[in-house]
C-alpha cells in the first residue's frame, strides 16, 4: 500500500515563481491523510451496496444485464459484440451466490453482485493513483468520493454491464502506468499489460488508454528538464515486455472470432454505421454521411449529465495547476500529475468528440476518460477547501462589517471549493433518488422523463408472457416457446420465465441486426437442428409485424399489447413453426452469422 511521502520537493514552488511564495500548510481534512479513511469510506460505499443488491433493490435486469447473463450460461471464449469478460464475471458471482437462492436475496443479486465490487476497486486504484500522484492523503480521500458521487459511476455499481469492470482495469493501468513512468517502477509495466488485457476482454476500447500513455512517456523528458518530476528516463525494454502482456487479452477474442468468420469487426463496423457491417444494407444505404453539428452538441450536453460538477471541478483543477494564484503556487508534482491525468483521460473524449458530427455517442462511451480525471478533481477539491478556509481566516480578521464575500455564502468562497460542494450534494441526492427511481416517475412529468420502465418491465412483462403460454397449452399446443424480435427482450424472457427455458431471437430474419443469438448452437434459427426440434410448436412472439411472423408460422394471431411492455410493441401468438425463409433448412454449421443483408 502507498505511503504518504508529503515530500518537502513536491511542495517546493516551480522555477520562475518569486521566491518569497512558498506553499501554504494545508488546513482542510488533516484527519484524512492516512489510509484508514479512504480504506473505510470504501469499505463503507461497498457495503451498504451490497446490502441494497441483496435486499431492497426493485429493478428488474435491464436489457444488456439480462443478455450478458445468456451469455454466462453459455460460456465462450468471446460473443459477438463484446470480449468474454462479462460472461465470466457473471458466470462467477451467480456460481458464488448459488444462483441467488440464499434465503431473502433477490434473484438479479446474483447477476449483479460483483458490480459494487468492481466500483470499490475502481475508487481503491483511483485514491492510490491520486495520494501517489498529489502526494496528499487527502486528495486520495477526495478522489475515492468523487468516484461514488459522479452519476455514471454510481450508475455502474448496481448494473452488472461492461462498463464497470472495464473502467476499474482502466483505472488500475493507469495507476501502474504512473508507478512506472514517474516512480521508475520498471515491474509495474506487467501490471499495466495485464490491466489493459482485463479490460480489453470487457471493452475493446482499452486500448485507447495507450496513446496516453505514450504521449506522457514522451513528455517525460520535457517535464524532467522543467523540473516537474524526478531525473529519468523511461527505458523502451521494460516498458515493451510489461506491454506485451496486454496482448493477453486479444488471444480469447481473435480465436473466437477467427473461428466464427470474424462477426465481431463486421459488428463494430455496424455499429458506427459503415459499409460492411452488420447492419441491414437498406439501412445503410439511407445513411446520411454529413455531419451533423447538432450530434456534438448533444454529445457534450450528456458529459455534464453523466459527470455531473465534477466536471467543472476537473477542468478548474487543471487550470489552476498551470496558472496557480498569488496565494497558492501549484507545486511541481502537482503539474506532472495533472499533464497525467489529462493525457490518459484525453485520447477516449478527444476519439468521440472527434466521430459524434456522424455518430450519436451514447453518454457511457466516454467514461473512461474521466477516470484519471477524478483524482484530479479530487486534488482541486482539496485545494479549493484549503484555499477558501485561508480566505475566511483573513476575511474574519476584518473590522466589522465585514463584507459580503461569497456568491451562495456570506463568507468568502474558492471556485473549486464551489464545484466541490456542488459535486458532493448533487452526487447524494442523485444516489439517494437513484434508489428509487420508480417512485419519482410516479410523479407528474417525471413519469415522461425518467425511463423507468427499463429498469422494471422486464419481470412483469415475462409474467405477461407466461399466461400466454398457458392459455396456448389450455388451447391444445404442445411445448409452446417465447420469441422475440429483439435480442434483450428474448433474454430478460430468459431470465424471468419459469425454469428459465430456452428463448430464441429472430432480429436478423426481420431485417434486424444479427445477435449471439444466431451464433450460439441451439438457438441460431438457420440450423437444421433447431428448426427440427421447433417444427410445427406454437409460440408467443414479442415486436415486429405480422408480415414478418407470417414467414415462419402458417397462422399469426395478434394480441393486445401486453400491458408489462413499457414500450407497448406488438405481440402475436404464433402456430406451427415451418422455418424463416433464410436458411433455416442448412445443416448444422460451426460459423457464426450467415446472411444476405438485404435478406428478409
Amino acid at each position: 500500500m502507498p505511503t504518504d511521502r508529503a515530500s518537502a520537493r513536491a511542495n517546493e514552488p516551480i522555477a520562475g515563481d518569486p521566491p518569497a511564495l512558498t506553499k501554504p500548510p494545508p488546513s482542510f481534512a488533516l484527519w484524512a491523510r492516512p489510509w484508514g479513511p479512504t480504506l473505510a469510506l470504501i469499505g463503507a460505499v461497498l457495503a451498504a451496496r451490497l446490502i441494497f443488491l441483496a435486499c431492497f433493490s426493485p429493478y428488474a435486469l435491464v436489457e444488456d444485464e439480462a443478455h450478458y447473463w445468456e451469455w454466462a450460461r453459455n460460456l465462450d471464449w468471446s460473443y459477438y459484440s463484446k470480449g468474454p469478460g462479462v460472461a465470466w464475471t457473471i458466470a462467477a458471482g451467480w456460481a458464488l451466490t448459488g444462483e441467488a437462492r440464499f434465503v431473502g436475496l433477490e434473484p438479479e443479486f446474483g447477476v449483479r453482485v460483483l458490480a459494487p465490487v468492481f466500483a470499490a476497486m475502481l475508487s481503491l486504484c483511483v485514491a492510490a493513483l491520486a495520494r501517489d500522484a498529489f502526494d496528499d492523503g487527502r486528495v486520495a480521500f477526495a478522489a475515492a468520493a468523487v468516484t461514488c458521487l459522479v452519476p455514471v459511476f454510481q450508475v455502474l455499481a448496481f448494473l452488472m454491464t461492461i462498463d464497470g469492470p472495464f473502467a476499474a482495469f482502466w483505472a488500475l493501468a493507469a495507476l501502474a502506468a504512473w508507478k512506472a513512468i514517474v516512480r521508475g517502477g520498471e515491474g509495474w509495466w506487467a501490471v499495466f499489460g495485464l490491466a489493459v488485457a482485463g479490460s480489453f476482454l470487457f471493452k475493446y476500447t482499452a486500448l485507447l488508454i495507450v496513446p496516453g500513455v505514450i504521449a506522457f512517456a514522451l513528455l517525460r523528458a520535457r517535464l524532467s528538464r522543467a523540473g516537474l518530476v524526478e531525473p529519468g528516463r523511461v527505458r523502451p525494454a521494460p516498458m515493451l515486455a510489461g506491454s506485451a502482456l496486454m496482448l493477453l487479452g486479444l488471444v480469447p477474442v481473435l480465436v473466437w472470432n477467427a473461428q466464427n468468420e470474424w462477426v465481431t469487426v463486421r459488428h463494430l463496423m455496424g455499429h458506427l454505421g459503415l459499409p460492411g457491417g452488420d447492419r441491414p444494407s437498406a439501412e445503410i444505404a439511407q445513411r446520411s454521411y454529413a455531419p451533423n453539428p447538432l450530434f456534438t452538441l448533444e454529445f457534450l450536453a450528456l458529459q455534464l449529465a453523466i459527470v455531473g460538477p465534477a466536471l467543472v471541478l476537473m477542468i478548474y483543477g487543471y487550470r489552476r495547476t498551470w496558472r496557480g494564484s498569488p496565494h497558492q503556487p501549484a507545486a511541481r508534482g502537482e503539474r506532472a500529475a495533472a499533464v497525467f491525468c489529462l493525457c490518459i483521460g484525453a485520447p477516449v473524449i478527444l476519439f468521440y468528440l472527434a466521430i459524434s458530427p456522424w455518430v450519436r455517442v451514447e453518454g457511457n462511451w466516454t467514461l473512461a476518460g474521466y477516470v484519471s480525471l477524478a483524482a484530479l478533481a479530487g486534488w482541486a477539491a482539496v485545494d479549493g477547501m484549503d484555499v477558501r478556509r485561508r480566505r475566511v481566516r483573513d476575511w474574519r480578521a476584518l473590522p466589522d462589517p465585514r463584507p459580503r464575500a461569497g456568491i451562495f455564502r456570506r463568507t468568502p468562497e474558492a471556485h473549486r471549493q464551489v464545484a466541490w460542494h456542488a459535486t458532493l450534494w448533487i452526487g447524494l441526492v442523485v444516489g439517494l433518488l437513484m434508489l428509487r427511481v420508480d417512485l419519482l416517475a410516479r410523479l407528474p412529468v417525471l413519469d415522461r422523463l425518467i425511463p423507468v420502465g427499463r429498469l422494471e418491465s422486464g419481470e412483469r412483462l415475462s409474467a405477461d408472457v407466461a399466461q400466454r403460454l398457458d392459455e396456448l397449452r389450455e388451447r391444445g399446443s404442445e411445448a409452446p416457446f417465447a420469441i422475440a424480435q429483439h435480442y434483450g427482450r428474448a433474454s430478460q424472457l430468459a431470465f424471468y420465465l419459469p425454469g428459465r427455458p430456452v428463448v430464441y431471437c429472430a432480429s436478423s430474419h426481420m431485417a434486424g441486426r444479427d445477435t449471439q443469438y444466431d451464433v450460439f448452437p441451439h438457438t441460431d434459427l438457420r440450423r437444421a437442428s433447431v428448426f427440427e426440434r421447433l417444427r410445427g410448436r406454437d409460440a408467443v412472439a414479442l415486436g415486429g409485424t405480422g408480415e414478418q411472423w407470417a414467414t415462419a408460422f402458417e397462422r399469426v394471431e395478434a394480441i393486445d399489447p401486453l400491458p408489462g411492455d413499457h414500450k407497448q410493441r406488438e405481440a402475436f401468438l404464433l402456430f406451427n413453426y415451418r422455418g424463416f425463409p433464410t436458411g433455416a433448412h442448412e445443416p448444422p454449421h460451426a460459423g457464426g452469422t450467415r446472411r444476405d443483408r438485404g435478406g428478409s
